[in-house]
């Protein structure tokens, strides 16, 4: 085992590009990784690191020790995970990532009875508009909503996510309904920054250029500023669905398709066979059935 010593050390101050970096990512000192990488330096007879004061870099060979280095950590970390998997009951951090709407109203509600039935679990939930990093960022699984996932990535397909144009009757009855799609270009519009109908709006087989009156980067801030009466918004119907059901939002053009996403669980391959990843993604996908989101 002694030939192994340091090389995780190596490995992340290549990544980090400094020993202070390093060491942070380790949870140690900087010396520590220092003298643990000048150790496995004197143990192969090769320098691996041209150290100066503003950087470190790998030379040559340690570019080349550098790839063989992260297929045996990656090994190590796939055999660590099977033997987890081997445990019954899920257990450890479970780092989740999902969007800020999609996990205050179709995450946070079963939490509660996914924690009560699994206590060894604890959950780090991370929620962003845009896509994190997953083997980057150590998370465990994210929940995205997409037309196509990224390649790479093991997908499991919970359910089915659609974008319906919305309006408060407040709006309605002061500036009308559009009554084909070219009408929207009229409207005041709401728009959601992170995605592409930000400013473009494909309803049937048009595609309308808008000019938002307010734009947003958050979910729950476009969601209440339609109720609030700013203007029409196109937005996941999981969003609205109970403010479509109570009166407070209503519908615009609902004969004209709209974009069709899915909702999937995505995870590094070597994240599936852990119980606490499973468990987790099980739960979801019951949860959503339960709340009537179609598959």
């Amino acid at each position: 085992m002694r030939a192994f010593l340091g090389i995780e050390a190596f490995v992340r101050v290549v990544e980090a590009g400094s020993f202070t970096a390093a060491a942070e990512r380790l949870q140690t000192a900087k010396s520590s990784v220092s003298e643990t990488v000048r150790a496995l330096e004197d143990r192969l007879g090769v320098r691996l690191l041209d150290r100066s004061t503003r950087k470190v870099q790998p030379t040559e060979a340690g570019r080349a020790f550098y790839a063989r280095c992260r297929l045996l950590l990656r090994e190590e970390e796939a055999a660590r995970l099977e033997a987890q998997a081997l445990q019954e009951a899920p257990a450890g951090r479970l780092r989740v990532a999902a969007p800020e709407c999609f996990a205050a109203r179709h995450l946070m509600p079963g939490l509660a009875a996914f924690l009560a039935a699994h206590p060894a679990v604890e959950i780090d939930l991370v929620e962003a508009a845009g896509l994190v990093r997953l083997v980057e960022d150590g998370f465990d699984l994210a929940i995205r909503v997409t037309e196509a996932p990224a390649p790479g990535l093991v997908v499991r397909r919970l359910a089915t996510s659609r974008v319906v144009i919305v309006a408060s009757p407040g709006y309605l009855a002061q500036h009308g309904a559009p009554a084909v799609p070219g009408d929207v270009a009229r409207h005041r519009c709401i728009g959601f920054a992170p995605l592409p109908w930000r400013d473009t709006w494909r309803l049937g087989s048009e595609t309308v250029a808008i000019r938002p009156v307010l734009l947003t980067d958050h979910a729950e801030s476009l969601r209440a500023a339609a109720v609030a009466g700013v203007g029409l918004a196109a937005i996941p119907d999981w969003a609205v669905a109970d403010a479509i059901a109570s009166g407070g939002l209503q519908r615009v053009l609902p004969a004209c398709e709209t974009p069709e996403s899915g909702i999937f669980a995505v995870y590094p391959t070597n994240r599936l066979m852990v119980p606490k990843v499973r468990a987790f993604t099980d739960h979801v996908a019951a949860m959503l059935r339960e709340r009537g989101l179609p598959p």
